[in-house]
């Protein structure tokens, strides 16, 4: 059910935003060489606001398609470029003899990339988009029992083989270069919610139980380590930083059922965008 969840909400929060960038490229080839596409809504939504004398409409559609492709740019760069500061930082602190042994503790399972740093916080997270590590703390290591470690390590391959940091990036910056489209911010958090409940999952049928995620989520709540903010500087999906309360709330009953509804005016509102722009191409043809 997780899982069928977790690649329905990926599907949707991936699928408009390709669609609108469909839409936008064919419109931007048309304004720039001149190739006549008659499918392409942008375009019909021109050519009939061209008939009508609004002109300016064009000018602002092209304004809209160079600021969307632009600005999605731009935070997929900063976003990269703020991964790999952080990895230099990360890299630099690196207890190197830690991270090989739990290289080797864990190497049956498969893939797998640790980075233990000497920090006194509690960390536990998955960085990186294109090479994601799992980076983990001394501080956390020595505040877990052996359960415990295997929980939070098999929670955070999870997000490391299903390429979780990647994902939630994407959403989430499709949903902030398309604020007319308020339904993917949701989408996009609740699909965060998801992937930490299946990352959870993943723990509890590698250990065979719900006692050790539990109480090491639990100690990483109480520590609450505020003087370490990588999550402000890359991408990465942190052990302790998403849904905690329904994570909690599910661990304590695990047959309870978790409802992640969209909010209908969020909904709403997109629907409507979207309807009202189609109605706009479709005045527009002939």
């Amino acid at each position: 059910m997780w899982a069928a969840r977790s690649k329905l909400l990926f599907a949707v929060g991936l699928g408009i935003p390709l669609l609108v960038f469909l839409q936008m490229s064919m419109y931007l080839l048309y304004k720039m060489f001149g190739w006549d596409m008659p499918f392409n809504l942008l375009w019909l939504c021109n050519h009939w606001m061209s008939r009508m004398g609004w002109t300016w409409v064009g000018h602002v559609l092209v304004g809209l398609a160079i600021i969307t492709f632009a600005g999605t740019g731009w935070l997929l760069v900063h976003r990269l470029m703020k991964t790999r500061a952080a990895m230099k930082r990360l890299w630099r602190i690196e207890d190197k003899g830690w991270s090989r042994s739990l290289q080797t503790k864990y190497e049956h399972v498969g893939q797998t990339g640790f980075i233990v740093v000497a920090e006194k916080a509690p960390l536990a997270f998955t960085i990186g988009l294109w090479r994601p590590r799992i980076v983990l703390s001394t501080g956390l290591l020595n505040m877990l029992d052996n359960d415990e470690e295997e929980a939070v390590v098999y929670h955070e391959l999870h997000h490391l083989w299903h390429r979780d940091p990647l994902k939630t990036t994407l959403l989430t910056v499709f949903a902030s270069m398309m604020p007319y489209l308020p339904v993917l911010k949701h989408v996009a958090k609740h699909y965060g919610i998801v992937r930490e409940i299946l990352a959870d999952n993943e723990a509890i049928r590698r250990t065979g139980n719900v006692a050790g995620i539990g109480s090491a989520l639990l100690k990483l709540i109480r520590a609450c380590p505020e003087s370490w903010r990588v999550r402000d500087m890359s991408v990465q999906s942190s052990f302790a930083d998403v849904s905690v309360n329904v994570r909690i709330s599910r661990l304590l009953d695990p047959e309870q059922e978790v409802a992640l509804t969209l909010p209908r005016f969020a909904v709403l509102v997109s629907a409507t965008a979207i309807l009202m722009l189609s109605v706009l191409f479709v005045w527009s043809i002939g």
